[in-house]
């Protein structure tokens, strides 16, 4: 897609070595799931106009009951990206289980969203199901927060799997927590809607709860982390293509 993501290719949980023994990983993946509505404004259309339908969604879901209580939502435009005719906006839904999505997916479908959506200032040109491993959390996602993203497409290297490069990449991400560290990190996966072109394994997110975060995070890193034995450690994989995005973080779990 050139829309947006390049989505990654494989979900390993488990790689069988030589002599055929399952290899020992030190940490459990902290996984969710997140949906991406990958589009473009129509006519005379911005993001004032998707905003305020947002509030005609936010509406909707709150005479569902429970089922978008854990439901996250942003909204982010492209910022440092090669291609800004590509893609307008995308709107991102997180859900902390497969069985949230879906129960709300089927809300959606049978309970009105469908005529709700005749409405959206938007026409998407891909919707996107993915996995999410978090490797660590930004210092807030406060509905309200003016955020920051930083997209990568993630090779590993000979050798690596998904689940070390997980554990490489967590205890990372412990050490610069105590140096001050504040960025959200994530390896993402696809389950639907995209195939990764060839060479391509995951999707690495970095994203901050404000656009300032990502220079006081760029300092950190040439000040402490830069030389560090932890980065030193930090390999198996590397990442090209990097693209920005800003935007709002709409609604934070109930």
């Amino acid at each position: 897609m050139k829309y947006f993501l390049s989505l990654a290719l494989m979900f390993s949980f488990i790689a069988i070595a030589d002599d055929h023994e399952t290899p020992e990983y030190k940490y459990e993946p902290d996984w969710n799931k997140a949906e991406y509505y990958i589009g473009n404004f129509n006519d005379n259309k911005d993001i004032d106009d998707l905003a305020a339908w947002y509030g005609k969604f936010a509406k909707w879901t709150e005479g569902q009951g429970e089922t978008y209580d854990s439901m996250t939502v942003a909204l982010l435009q492209p910022y440092f990206h090669s291609d800004m005719s590509s893609v307008d906006v995308m709107w991102v839904n997180t859900w902390p289980t497969p069985v949230a999505q879906f129960q709300g997916m089927e809300t959606w479908i049978t309970g009105g969203g469908p005529k709700l959506l005749e409405s959206l200032p938007v026409t998407n040109s891909r919707q996107i199901d993915t996995w999410q491993w978090a490797i660590s959390l930004p210092a807030s996602m406060d509905a309200g927060n003016m955020m920051y993203a930083t997209y990568a497409d993630c090779s590993l290297e000979e050798g690596y799997d998904m689940r070390q490069v997980y554990d490489l990449y967590k205890d990372f991400a412990i050490f610069a927590k105590t140096q001050g560290d504040t960025v959200g990190r994530k390896m993402i996966v696809p389950a639907a809607g995209y195939v990764l072109p060839d060479g391509v394994d995951f999707i690495r997110l970095m994203y901050m709860s404000s656009i300032s975060e990502r220079g006081t995070s760029q300092k950190l890193y040439q000040d402490k982390l830069a030389d560090s034995e932890a980065s030193a450690n930090l390999k198996g994989f590397s990442c090209t293509n990097a693209r920005s995005y800003f935007g709002m973080s709409m609604r934070s779990p109930s």
